[in-house]
């Protein structure tokens, strides 16, 4: 339970920051180029657009991401707790 607790805990904010960050890869390649970063479309053009965070454009991916770390985090403390206490092999 320990492993899975840290795997759902760590895995959705490496992919959501993973992919924000190929997208404000490509809004900076587009606006050095002079163009203009359509959020809604995923394009670069010359028409100006407005900002629309990746929170409201992928609001409900975003939420199940950090349930799932939630849900991560519970586990992995749950497994430590049943795990409990370990004593070094050093000292007998």
């Amino acid at each position: 339970m320990l492993r899975w607790g840290m795997i759902l805990l760590f895995l959705p904010s490496v992919i959501m920051v993973t992919l924000y960050m190929m997208e404000a890869q490509d809004v900076v390649r587009c606006s050095h180029e002079g163009g203009s970063w359509d959020y809604i479309k995923g394009l670069c053009d010359s028409k100006p657009h407005e900002f629309v965070s990746f929170m409201t454009r992928y609001g409900t991916w975003v939420n199940l991401g950090m349930l799932l770390s939630i849900v991560g985090l519970c586990m992995g403390t749950w497994g430590m707790i049943l795990k409990g206490m370990s004593q070094p092999k050093d000292q007998e």
